[in-house]
């Protein structure tokens, strides 16, 4: 399970955190209350790639002295996992918690249990729930009451994102001004996948869009303001270019920033951090698939089956998906690539399967 989503990080491994401080002070103060009246359940919610797991990896650390039991994503799909639950310390931390539901006949049984004991019981329970899985749900259980603490996490700045990428990056990397282009250049080219279903090939033509960063360079910030205009380094504008395209979520930044980069020691330009535009076309099947993915965040072609329906042909839906560069699979398991997240979440809200 190498796609982002589907990594279980359960060897004691310890991320760095760039831009939830703050919420992780809060959640430690929830959990100093859980000897008092003021127990709070907390859910955490989050899109994909937005750092759900590596958060509750850090909450877990803060647990240590307590006794907690932490359930990352295979422990939630194990059929023993609601008796376990019942038998764990006062502390119980629950990663993605969309993987107890599914969207087919008898499909809430094992949600609908877990939230009856949360509901009923003197434990401190922190989950983690996919953002669309949750703005489904809210709509048939009373989330709202169940989970009194909710933390819907924020999108990373310009300098919370470049801690991040820099983190991880073991080589040294110079920031330069590409000699190619004017400096205030303010129409740039992106990749739109092209799928030519005849030939079985997918061609990426570069397609013009404006680059707003250039763009609102080009005028003063005050209208006849005296005041010289501050220059903007060549690694700033980088990194405003990293976070303008990945809409500030930590792994589609990681993701778009392994893309743009050299892989070894040399130099980038603003002009590298390319995103990657995606033209999408699909009829409802196809679409109430993809979105299926988009809120599991993780799983196999059998559940989608189930979901979908035998008489679909999903096998073709997958790789037609596969083929443009929307989802990726690896042992049978579907996730969204993380540069396509947000063309897909436009685009399901363009049909209304995403509200």
């Amino acid at each position: 399970m190498s796609s982002p989503q589907c990594v279980i990080k359960e060897s004691g491994y310890s991320p760095e955190l760039f831009g939830y401080e703050e919420i992780l002070k809060n959640i430690e103060e929830a959990v100093e209350k859980l000897d008092s009246s003021a127990r709070s359940n907390i859910a955490i919610i989050g899109d994909p790639f937005s750092g759900r797991s590596e958060l509750l990896h850090k909450i877990s650390e803060l647990c240590q002295g307590r006794e907690s039991k932490i359930f990352f994503s295979r422990l939630v799909g194990d059929e023993n996992f609601l008796h376990i639950i019942e038998k764990s310390g006062d502390i119980v931390l629950v990663d993605d918690c969309q993987l107890l539901f599914s969207r087919k006949i008898g499909g809430f049984r094992k949600l609908d249990l877990f939230l009856n004991i949360v509901a009923s019981s003197n434990k401190l329970f922190i989950t983690t729930w996919n953002q669309f899985s949750w703005n489904y749900l809210r709509f048939l259980y009373p989330l709202e009451s169940i989970f009194s603490f909710r933390i819907e996490l924020p999108r990373l700045g310009q300098m919370e994102l470049k801690n991040l990428v820099m983190s991880t990056c073991e080589w040294q990397m110079t920031f330069v001004e590409d000699k190619k282009i004017r400096k205030d250049q303010w129409l740039v080219f992106s990749e739109l996948p092209v799928d030519l279903t005849l030939f079985k090939r997918t061609l990426r033509i570069p397609v013009p869009r404006l680059d707003y960063s250039a763009l609102r360079s080009r005028f003063p910030a005050k209208i006849g303001s005296s005041e010289p205009e501050n220059e903007t380094s060549v690694e700033d504008r980088v990194f405003q270019r990293l976070k303008d395209a990945s809409e500030g979520n930590p792994g589609v930044a990681k993701a778009i920033w392994k893309r743009s980069t050299p892989k070894a020691e040399g130099s980038i330009t603003p002009e590298d951090i390319i995103k990657p535009q995606y033209k999408i076309d699909l009829d409802y099947d196809q679409a109430f698939l993809l979105y299926n993915i988009l809120c599991m965040e993780c799983v196999s072609v059998e559940e989608l089956t189930g979901i979908i329906g035998h008489n679909a042909n999903v096998n073709r839906f997958i790789q037609d998906l596969k083929r443009t560069g929307l989802i990726s699979i690896e042992n049978e398991l579907l996730s969204i690539m993380p540069e396509a997240l947000h063309s897909i979440e436009r685009y399901l809200k363009s049909v209304r399967l995403v509200c």
